[in-house]
């Protein structure tokens, strides 16, 4: 069979309508989720596959259309996630119009939220739940011998105008069995951070789920048991993306750092082997040590991205963050003097957060000295407890993700947490935020000097003439 798996573009994507001034992570990646797919169907069966990035080639609706019309496919598949659900939808429609008798998967974070509206959307033949990996390779061979797919775990289809759900899938547990994936299937170089010094970059996982209970998490679809890859696994796929030629690496983990053994061994793996290669984690605070930021730092970590949340221990208790304020400023200040560029997460508009608290947020984010701060205003997300909370507190009415999920628009607009603060004055603050921390003379004068070359200094100057424009 020829698979074509589709990365949809973000012509429509839906966020909150709050300006997001400063985006720590803009950039663009490649689709991590459909590279795995990719690579077990090549490791595991005799099919063909392609793969098409509409966000890294910049592709159109046009452009995507004659890209199909060039193609012979037996499956189109096709990630879905709830914000990217309006472009997924044109795509499954353009599917259909132009292959109209070849079936459409779809699969993604989307998918495990909402397997039946998915299944409900004009067009879609299959849909896959939990980790594509285990289940789409023998999907596929059943389907081309014209065998019985309902003992497969994790799909959804109709037969004979009934659904069909297949039992339950289980979480793969030996994430070392997973291939590496096949990078080279995309145009790997366009891939990009505005915050790194070197291109180009890509993403990497090394661990899958995440054992922590915030409330806001929205991510249940990795679970909470953290699985785990081997250092020695990690370091061979460091080692195939510098034979690539990708200089850095972001690790898209929920927690990098659940592990500190572990961390040790693949910055001993990278320091013993003198592997050249720049990477960034996502990290919490409180498994943090001077020793191992230390150790991050000889083996290339060049930057931590913290959340920390809120500058109260009410509101950071009530996120069931469980931080100890005091300590968040000691590891920004250690992780900032090992060389490590530090960013900070905040969030305002939080349960029963007031104005004072929101403000004292404020000077604790100007307090750390971070490098860099992410403020946003808090969306209760679908799958998370904060939306189940909200719904049963009256402070969000229905369940507009669920109606968004059945029938997408792009004029949706996602509830915030408006339980003491209406959006416009959530947003007020939120250009308070912006202007407290990034209009210093100071940090403006510091970033300079620490610009490193032409490329950084463009795309800094493109970000900070972006910020003057909007706040």
């Amino acid at each position: 069979m020829r698979v074509l798996l589709i990365n949809p573009p973000e012509e429509s994507m839906i966020t909150t309508n709050v300006p997001e001034f400063v985006d720590v992570e803009t950039g663009k990646y490649p689709p991590l989720g459909l590279l795995y797919v990719a690579g077990s169907i090549l490791e595991q069966t005799n099919h063909s596959v392609e793969l098409i990035d509409c966000q890294a080639e910049d592709i159109d609706y046009p452009q995507l259309e004659r890209e199909l019309a060039t193609r012979q496919v037996d499956l189109i598949g096709i990630q879905a996630t709830t914000f990217t659900l309006v472009d997924v939808a044109k795509i499954i429609s353009l599917s259909k119009k132009v292959h109209p008798q070849v079936p459409v998967a779809i699969g993604g974070p989307h998918t495990f939220l909402y397997p039946e509206e998915t299944l409900n959307l004009p067009g879609v033949d299959y849909v896959f739940l939990g980790e594509g990996e285990q289940n789409f390779p023998e999907f596929l061979n059943r389907l081309e011998a014209g065998a019985d797919t309902s003992e497969i775990p994790g799909i959804l289809y109709r037969k004979n105008g009934e659904t069909i759900r297949t039992p339950p899938p289980h979480l793969i547990a030996d994430l070392d069995s997973l291939p590496i994936p096949p990078r080279e299937l995309l145009p790997y170089k366009k891939y990009y951070s505005v915050l790194a010094q070197h291109t180009p970059i890509t993403t990497m996982m090394s661990s899958r789920g995440c054992p922590y209970r915030c409330l806001f998490c929205d991510r249940p679809h990795l679970g909470k048991k953290w699985r785990a890859r081997s250092p020695q696994s990690i370091f061979a796929e460091l080692k195939r993306c510098r034979q690539l030629g990708i200089n850095e690496i972001f690790f898209y983990d929920d927690t990098f750092n659940i592990d500190r053994a572990r961390v040790e061994k693949i910055c001993d793996l990278i320091i013993e082997q003198n592997l050249e290669i720049y990477w960034d984690v996502r990290a919490r605070i409180d498994l943090m040590t001077p020793e191992l930021i230390k150790k991050m730092a000889r083996a290339g970590c060049r930057r931590t991205h913290y959340g920390v949340e809120a500058g109260t221990k009410e509101i950071v208790k009530i996120l069931r963050k469980d931080v100890d304020l005091e300590s968040v400023k000691e590891v920004f200040r250690y992780t900032r003097r090992a060389g490590i560029t530090t960013l900070g997460y905040f969030m305002i508009g939080n349960p029963t957060e007031s104005r004072e608290q929101i403000l004292q947020t404020i000077r604790f984010a100007l307090e750390l000295d971070a490098d860099y701060v992410h403020f946003s205003v808090t969306t209760p997300f679908p799958g998370t407890e904060l939306y189940r909370l909200g719904m049963q507190k009256g402070i969000i009415s229905d369940d507009p993700w669920r109606e968004f999920a059945r029938s997408p628009r792009p004029d949706f607009i996602p509830p915030l947490w408006e339980e003491n603060l209406t959006r416009e004055e959530l947003i007020a603050l939120l250009h308070r935020a912006y202007k407290k921390f990034y209009i210093r003379p100071a940090y403006l004068l510091d970033q300079l000097l620490r610009v490193k070359s032409v490329t950084e200094l463009l795309r800094k100057a493109r970000a900070g003439i972006n910020l003057a424009f909007h706040i």
